[in-house]
């Protein structure tokens, strides 16, 4: 008899686990990190290396290296003849509700943070006959949660233990070709193809009669998209620039494994499930400006509109709520140029600071992160490396949450 209230309790709590996932978006509103959701931000936008950072996230009117291919193409037709890059990050973040943390199965009374490393940017862009041309590969999105291990004890002695852990990435490659018409313009597109993983488990033990209830969900992603830009000289000292990345559906194959064991009852029931799906990302658009003060001082500016409110996502065959709407990102930056002369040959060094404001997509809480932006480098005329870095911190949840990026950058320019 007590082994069928065991086995029963535990159908109970695997029903539970079925029916809840669906059942909770009409009663829980999660915001910053829904378990699709970017580390730091929604509002990825290429990505950003250490010059960039430096400045505050500004890249659409100037090209720093080859990672322009991902945000404004035509700046690609303003580098040297061949370009390598590398670029490699440290970034952390804050994060209060997710998942099954602080959403009723468990409980923090602080923020939880989580840090990563990544060498998340490698590039070549050459120049052939009047087209510079590039092909880029990025680590353009993070999915990692901090992990819960939780333990319950009696009077000392542990009889339960509660398991999550979720772990994923997006990867793009970018060819992406540029070109100067006449002698104020410049025009580039890019091709964008995305694959990517995410991984979450949720695994539940009872001690004393060696009962496991586990829950690993897998998904596989892919996609492309088209993005481009133009660039303008409009003054000597003024220039500006308009950029696009079309909406496109990142396809996603699902696997779901809901394993229920009771060794004591030699009971083992396995369910699992698979479905095709899909997240449809939603099309964006930006404006940025240089202006050159002096040969040696430039300030600009970035504005990315991201239209969130077409943003759709089907899961294991459900339409899954997102209550979202159109998100921004503006950024200024300003960048100081000293020359310097090292091992007796000239130099620079840069000096650079920026501001933002990221404003993310959810409607309710309305949340937006205010970050600052730091960094220098040392250039010689082939060879030159980057340092910035960036801190942020949310407001409008209440959470306070913050997110923090350094990156270290090396080129060879010839």
């Amino acid at each position: 008899m007590i082994k069928i209230l065991y086995v029963l309790r535990c159908l109970l709590l695997i029903l539970s686990l079925i029916v809840l996932p669906v059942a909770a978006p009409a009663q829980l509103v999660i915001g910053q990190y829904e378990d699709e959701a970017p580390l730091r931000t929604w509002n990825s936008f290429g990505l950003a290396t250490a010059a960039s950072i430096g400045r505050g996230e500004t890249m659409l009117a100037v090209a720093d290296d080859c990672s322009a291919a991902l945000t404004n193409p035509a700046l690609l037709a303003s580098l040297p003849r061949l370009t390598l890059s590398l670029n490699g990050s440290y970034s952390r973040s804050t994060l209060f509700r997710y998942s099954i943390v602080n959403t009723g199965v468990l409980a923090s009374d602080k923020n939880l943070g989580i840090g990563l490393f990544a060498l998340d940017f490698g590039g070549l862009s050459f120049r052939l006959n009047g087209w510079t041309l590039a092909i880029t590969a990025s680590l353009s999105e993070a999915y990692d949660r901090p992990q819960a291990d939780v333990q319950s004890a009696y009077a000392g002695v542990p009889y339960a233990s509660i398991l999550f852990r979720q772990t994923g990435f997006l990867r793009t490659v970018n060819v992406a070709a540029a070109r100067k018409i006449g002698g104020r313009l410049q025009a580039g597109i890019g091709l964008n193809f995305v694959h990517g993983e995410l991984g979450r488990e949720v695994k539940d033990e009872y001690f004393d009669n060696g009962i496991t209830i586990s829950h690993r969900i897998d998904q596989s992603f892919s996609g492309f998209y088209l993005n481009g830009g133009l660039l303008a000289r409009i003054t000597g000292r003024l220039d500006l620039a308009l950029v696009f990345r079309t909406s496109y559906d990142r396809k996603s194959k699902n696997r779901s494994k809901l394993r229920y064991q009771a060794p004591f009852a030699g009971t083992d029931i396995l369910i699992e499930a698979a479905s095709d799906d899909l997240y449809h990302q939603p099309c964006a658009a930006g404006l940025g400006a240089r202006y050159t003060l002096s040969p040696r001082l430039r300030i600009l500016g970035d504005l990315v509109y991201i239209r969130w409110s077409e943003y759709q996502v089907d899961y294991f065959g459900e339409r899954e709520a997102r209550d979202f709407g159109p998100a921004f990102k503006a950024t200024v930056g300003g960048e100081y140029i000293s020359p310097v002369r090292l091992f007796k040959k000239q130099a620079v060094v840069p000096l650079r600071v920026g501001i933002g404001y990221d404003r993310q997509p959810m409607r309710h809480p309305e949340s937006a992160y205010a970050i600052l932006s730091f960094g220098t480098g040392l250039h010689w005329r082939t060879f030159g490396i980057d340092v910035g870095g960036q801190a942020g911190r949310e407001s409008g949840s209440g959470r306070g949450l913050e997110v923090m990026r350094f990156c270290f950058s090396l080129h060879i320019r010839l």
